[in-house]
């Protein structure tokens, strides 16, 4: 567990380096000392400090360093939300779980033990009821769920609209008039997907998931992170976005002349 923390604290202290970069450079162009925007922003100078030196000692939890990054960019005029999605912890593997030490075999559990436990496991149970009914505990005071309501409860998880499928599949058809991207996820990356002026999508991709998005007139895609995105449009072969380390927003098909907005990391 040490050295799972040190790693994720060395993540974050190489996040917070491009961060801070950008942060200090724009407070710098515009000017601003760190006392003048600490009264603009709200936030303690020291911790202003700390976030473009990298200091990740000096700073709160994650979760809320994120907010501090967010409030100071917008302070400064930047893209808050693009720049503080950046900042993110990877989802780590869940331990397997290690609940029956001991290994199932024949031999070392006879059939009396397995009869024994069946009637400890009764007695407990049997208990556990008695304690409940003597506590007041009623299931008849609970109101019977409809149909409707048990088709809710155990429905599937919503599926995606049709404008957001998964590429595992075979490429889906596009209709006459249509437009369609495919993205693959070369590198972790937040990504926000409009189409048709409607957000199908707003969210982190992960290294390797694949998506489709499809649109009656246009697709626009913005990326925090252009240079782990490739993206094929209509079918053709896949290109990347853009740079590593570089917000890039384009549209499919392009607009006359092509909106593209872009942040560079030092």
């Amino acid at each position: 567990m040490k050295r799972l923390s040190k790693d994720i604290t060395e993540l974050h202290r190489e996040q917070l380096v491009d961060i801070g970069q950008i942060l200090r450079n724009a407070r710098i162009e515009q000017g601003l000392s760190c006392e003048v925007v600490s009264e603009k922003a709200l936030i303690r100078t020291r911790l202003l400090e700390a976030m473009e030196a990298a200091d990740v000692d000096a700073l709160p939890e994650p979760i809320y360093t994120r907010g501090l990054i967010r409030q100071y960019a917008k302070t400064l005029g930047l893209d808050g939300d693009t720049l503080s999605s950046q900042y993110f912890t990877p989802a780590q593997p869940q331990p397997k779980s290690s609940f029956w030490r001991l290994p199932i075999t024949p031999q070392l559990r006879p059939l009396h033990l397995y009869m024994a436990y069946a009637v400890l496991i009764a007695i407990a149970v049997s208990g556990l009821s008695y304690t409940l009914k003597r506590a007041g505990y009623s299931t008849g005071s609970l109101p019977p769920l409809d149909d409707a309501a048990v088709n809710t409860a155990i429905a599937e998880p919503e599926a995606s609209t049709p404008a957001d499928t998964t590429s595992n599949a075979a490429p889906t058809p596009i209709a006459e008039g249509d437009v369609q991207i495919a993205v693959e996820m070369e590198g972790q990356s937040w990504l926000r997907i409009t189409a048709d002026d409607e957000v199908s999508f707003e969210g982190v991709l992960r290294q390797g998931d694949t998506r489709t998005w499809t649109a009656e007139e246009q697709i626009t895609i913005r990326a925090g992170n252009a240079g782990g995105v490739k993206v094929s449009f209509n079918n053709a072969a896949a290109e990347p976005l853009g740079q590593p380390g570089v917000v890039k927003e384009v549209s499919f098909p392009p607009e006359e002349p092509t909106t593209v907005s872009w942040v560079e990391v030092p």
